[in-house]
């Protein structure tokens, strides 16, 4: 269950990022090639956790998820600022 969850939370957070970028982009065309990047990067997440409750129950795997989003968030906080996605 972990390796699907933190997949999924991998996905999300390169779609977060890529959604950023698109919205801050003037040019066009940039715009619309990291908002298609963030567009698939969103549905990747998704699957992820769907495969998971193809598995174990759903109250399992929400749990797990926030726990390990949870864990993410404290990582984050620890780290330095820098241009990434994943």
């Amino acid at each position: 269950m972990d390796r699907m969850l933190l997949a999924s939370i991998i996905e999300c957070r390169g779609a977060e990022r890529f959604k950023l970028i698109a919205d801050a982009a003037e040019d066009r065309e940039i715009k619309s090639f990291y908002k298609k990047l963030w567009i698939s990067e969103a549905k990747h997440g998704h699957i992820f956790v769907k495969f998971a409750l193809n598995y174990w129950p759903e109250e399992d795997v929400y749990a797990r998820l926030e726990t390990l989003n949870e864990a993410e968030g404290e990582i984050c906080e620890k780290l330095t600022w820098r241009p990434a996605l994943h």
